[in-house]
């Protein structure tokens, strides 16, 4: 499983939050979304490490895009952009070298053995909010 991140025009976002019905077309079917990126397999990792910033932010929906996902506005996302711009890179090794072998997140000892590997992941997730603030963009994001 994949984890995905598109950016749209606030006016999208409210209009997707209105009517989940609206998130996959604007998703799969519209040429809508000005921004998009993935984490690929790192998004179990990401999300332990950095608590949630980046994934765990905006409305939670689970009625769209098979396993639902979350509506972010424009101003969550730039909120996103300056905590995710606060993380160090030494500091995510860290405190991945001190994630447990047991702790049974996904493709944890593919990334313990090549942290450049998530570092990489991480920047994608980094450059992808930076983007959205940047031009005032709201997020759907979701694993799929």
């Amino acid at each position: 499983m994949n984890y995905f991140f598109a950016a749209f025009e606030q006016k999208d976002i409210d209009a997707m939050s209105g009517d989940h019905s609206l998130i996959d077309p604007y998703v799969f079917e519209t040429e809508t979304s000005l921004l998009s990126t993935d984490v690929g397999t790192a998004w179990d990792v990401l999300v332990n490490i950095l608590n949630g910033t980046g994934f765990h932010a905006g409305d939670f929906f689970d009625d769209a895009l098979t396993n639902g996902g979350f509506l972010v506005s424009a101003t969550e996302a730039k909120e996103q952009a300056i905590l995710l711009s606060q993380w160090k890179r030494e500091t995510l090794i860290e405190r991945l070298q001190e994630i447990e072998a047991d702790s049974g997140l996904y493709w944890l000892d593919v990334y313990k053995d090549d942290e450049e590997m998530l570092l990489e992941e991480f920047d994608k997730l980094v450059e992808f909010y930076a983007r959205a603030a940047e031009k005032s963009l709201g997020v759907v994001h979701y694993p799929a």
